[in-house]
């Protein structure tokens, strides 16, 4: 009963914004249709996509950590360029989840030709269907769930019922725990370690849209509120630590990490001497199977700088999932 009040207010209220992302009426000019066997409709609007691509879409979907909420999502469809449903006009966005109907629009399907290619895009969308029907109030400053994420008026947009932005994207809390549900519970896939040492992998990893926020993968207090109102454990291989400096001299850094293998770290750092940039490197250690938990760089010009600027990239390759952490500051004597 307490969910269903939440989820009847949260609706009213945001209402303006619901209606302003409701889709055009499905009209009967689709190329293919299957419907699943919980009923949802999935629908092309592209002439790259047939039937059998939409029962793989589908197939994607369910790699997505679902319940019953599955069963009150009514259609997804993919639409082709020039049928002018690009929300806001804005031609980059990718998908939609239309929440006064329960539906995804996956967009650029002449583009997008593979159902694998909307896997990151549909498991964040799905995660606006799953998490209001969990988290209802999540819109809302006094939740649970933004107390527990740290949310305040400096990290979030809480005017999304009047104001939403597409260039605000990130800073409003629905987008904040679809991400979350990205991360916890969305579908993954393995990286070619090919991709790693060439770098490609850490600028196409699946991580949160806002890495300004502190990183969930490592908030147990929120991981723990998302199992006790879902019931669904979250698989503690998917989480990430940030690495923790132990020892530091003038060739090699040493830190200590999520004992784990087949994680990729890269660390990006900036040499300095007398204020000024004198070496700019990436660095990438792979934690073999027989890990111990510690990971070292050597960098070649450590010993002439007067300090260094660095961050880590860190990147699952077993799942796809990573996080780019704070920068942080080290004085060398």
């Amino acid at each position: 009963m307490k969910r269903k009040i939440y989820l009847f207010f949260t609706i009213i209220l945001a209402l303006p914004l619901l209606v302003s992302l409701d889709p055009l009426i499905t009209n009967s000019n689709y190329y293919a249709h299957y419907r699943s066997p919980e009923g949802i409709q999935f629908l092309s609007y592209s002439s790259q996509w047939d039937k059998d691509k939409l029962q793989e879409l589908y197939e994607e979907l369910l790699k997505n950590k679902h319940g019953e909420e599955i069963k009150l999502l009514q259609e997804v469809k993919v639409v082709g360029e020039g049928l002018g449903e690009y929300p806001h006009d804005d031609y980059y966005t990718k998908g939609i989840y239309h929440a006064l109907t329960s539906s995804i629009t996956l967009f650029h399907g002449n583009k997008y030709t593979e159902p694998h290619l909307y896997r990151e895009t549909l498991s964040h969308e799905y995660g606006h269907h799953f998490t209001y029907y969990y988290f209802p109030e999540q819109h809302f400053p006094f939740s649970k769930w933004s107390q527990l994420r740290g949310l305040d008026h400096d990290t979030v947009r809480w005017d999304a019922f009047w104001n939403y932005s597409i260039g605000a994207y990130s800073l409003f809390p629905q987008e904040i725990i679809a991400d979350d549900y990205l991360l916890l519970y969305g579908a993954t896939s393995k990286v070619d370690v090919k991709d790693v040492l060439s770098h490609e992998a850490f600028y196409t990893m699946t991580m949160h849209d806002n890495q300004q926020l502190p990183n969930v993968l490592e908030n147990s207090e929120v991981q723990s509120y998302f199992e006790k109102k879902t019931g669904f454990q979250i698989d503690k291989h998917r989480l990430l630590n940030t690495p923790i400096l132990e020892e530091k001299n003038h060739n090699t850094l040493t830190f200590k990490v999520l004992d784990r293998s087949n994680v990729a770290y890269r660390l990006n750092v900036k040499l300095y001497k007398d204020n000024s940039l004198i070496a700019d490197e990436r660095l990438i250690a792979i934690t073999p199977e027989d890990f111990d938990g510690e990971i070292q760089f050597a960098l070649s010009d450590l010993y002439k700088t007067d300090y260094i600027e660095a961050n880590f990239s860190i990147l699952d390759l077993n799942t796809s999932i990573g996080f780019e952490t704070p920068t942080f500051k080290l004085e060398f004597d």
